[in-house]
């Protein structure tokens, strides 16, 4: 075999490899395109994800926020209802009967302004919970996440305040029949109270277990892209193509070589 046909087979080989190589470096190339495009989207939805859940969480925390500001307002509330159950109390057990009841009026009437107070200034976000006007466009307070909804009705609780003013003050309270007719008033509008208090703390229950176990689902999902992230199965994959082409070119050349000398041995001999 002659120098040329050496030189044509060893060129043959070189294009081999090199077709071999540039083969590689395209599946390389492809493999990172498709890493690169499935951690894009992975981290898409992550980032979605995330944000849903935060939303999710701060509409709870509104939930629970109006649950704890609305019951407080009405223990204070139930708080001046008492103090008039027990100025009524007193005038049906005084043995000293006296024509004019004025001054017990006047203490349960600032009672009444005191517990109406609190019902104008109970407010979230500039918005009333305990009082309603014929102008209010919002009858429900309500909570909405992506897979949940929580609604409760208002209350007016200036009805209550307006109703015991009434009988109190259009009543004669050294009579006993209206005297007990007015104590009958605040009982029934003490127990309405202590029903929407009731309301409220269940309210406040639910949304607060629907917190939970929003904030479980953040802390899950931020402890698997953790994960995910410390893998790094993009890096790795390069790594494992790079070794492979190195692998490769070595044996391509060691393949050569022995061509090469097995050739000129044979021209020589």
């Amino acid at each position: 075999m002659d120098v040329s046909s050496i030189s044509n087979n060893i060129n043959n080989l070189n294009q081999s490899s090199q077709l071999q190589i540039d083969k590689s470096q395209q599946i390389n190339q492809v493999q990172k395109v498709d890493k690169e495009g499935a951690s894009s989207l992975s981290i898409n939805e992550y980032n979605q994800k995330r944000d849903e859940l935060s939303l999710n969480v701060q509409s709870l925390n509104n939930g629970i926020a109006i649950s704890n500001i609305t019951t407080n307002a009405l223990d204070k509330q139930q708080d001046f209802l008492n103090n008039i159950q027990n100025e009524l109390e007193n005038v049906k057990s005084d043995d000293n009967k006296i024509q004019d009841k004025n001054d017990i009026k006047q203490s349960i009437n600032e009672n009444l302004r005191n517990f109406n107070q609190i019902a104008y200034e109970t407010k979230y976000k500039n918005e009333t919970l305990l009082s309603l006007d014929y102008y209010d466009e919002q009858k429900s307070i309500t909570i909405n996440t992506d897979n949940s909804n929580f609604s409760i009705d208002k209350t007016n609780t200036p009805d209550f305040a307006n109703q015991i003013f009434e009988a109190v003050n259009n009543a004669d309270l050294n009579d006993p029949e209206q005297l007990n007719a007015v104590i009958s008033k605040v009982e029934d509008s003490s127990t309405e109270l202590q029903n929407i208090s009731a309301e409220f703390i269940q309210f406040g229950q639910s949304v607060e277990g629907n917190a939970r176990e929003t904030i479980k689902e953040q802390i899950d999902l931020y402890n698997g892209n953790k994960v995910n992230k410390d893998k790094n199965f993009g890096e790795e994959s390069v790594d494992f193509s790079k070794n492979n082409i190195s692998a490769n070119l070595g044996y391509l050349a060691a393949s050569q070589a022995n061509i090469v000398q097995a050739q000129s041995v044979r021209l020589l001999s």
